[in-house]
Parts: C-alpha cells; structure tokens; sequence
C-alpha cells in the first residue's frame, strides 16, 4: 500500500506537469494515474525486494492521445524511485519507443519534480550483428553455425 507520502509525490509530478506544460488536467488521466497506483503500491515483497504477493495487473485502454504514456510513467517513476527499483517499459513499436525515449522521459525529467535516469535497452533482434555485416559487405553467404 502507498503511503501518504509517496501518493502526494504522484500528485505533485502530475500537477507539475499539467501545469509546467500548459496542459488541461484530465480526470481520465487521473483516474488511470490513480489505478496504476494502486496496483504498484499493492505488490507486497520480502525483505530481499522479493514479490510475495500475488501477481498484480492493471489493464487500461483508452484511445489514442489520452495520457496513457505520462499515466503509467506518473504513477511508476516515484514508486519505483521509493523503492530502490527500476521502472521497465517496453512498448509494442518501436514509433512508441521513441516517442517515449525522445520526448516523454525528457519532458518529464524536466517537468516533473522527480528525480531519475533513463535508458534505452534493446533486445538482440534490434542490434546489428558485426559478423553478418562484415560478410554481408563482403558478398559471403554467412557461416551456417
């Protein structure tokens, strides 16, 4: 469960953005921040920072253009900050991973009142393998192993 603190961090890096960013405060929004919330702060762990409890998920759905982006990334960054956790996103295309990377962590660092540092880390399929472009340049058929 979130303590009054941590909620009133929440609250604030929202109010901090609506305002900083001349944005309309959107009950939706904060009902989806809210919900997001709930679900984190519920996630009882051991003393290792072990799960304990039982799965916890949130499903939202809502259209595009709605805040869904800055809800969970609102709600998430300052618990997981609070609990010495990392905060993973991963997003569906890679169009949403840049939006996110390029302009809704930035804007949020900036904006926000919350402290805390990002990057980005891709999967193998996202890499470049050295091997297969070195003979790619070089006209070989790659080695089968």
């Amino acid at each position: 469960m979130l303590d009054n603190a941590l909620k009133n961090d929440i609250q604030q890096a929202y109010r901090n953005v609506v305002e900083k960013l001349g944005l309309t405060p959107r009950y939706g929004q904060r009902l989806m921040i809210a919900e997001i919330s709930r679900t984190l702060g519920d996630i009882e762990c051991d003393s290792e920072g072990k799960r304990v409890s039982d799965s916890h998920v949130c499903v939202l759905e809502a259209g595009t253009g709605t805040g869904k982006t800055l809800a969970y990334l609102i709600a998430g960054l300052p618990i997981a900050k609070a609990q010495g956790k990392r905060l993973i996103v991963s997003t569906a295309t890679v169009a949403l991973q840049e939006q996110v990377l390029n302009q809704d962590l930035p804007s949020l660092a900036s904006h926000s009142g919350v402290a805390f540092r990002y990057a980005l880390a891709k999967g193998r399929g996202r890499y470049v393998c050295v091997a297969r472009l070195d003979q790619a340049l070089e006209g070989s058929e790659p080695n089968p192993t």
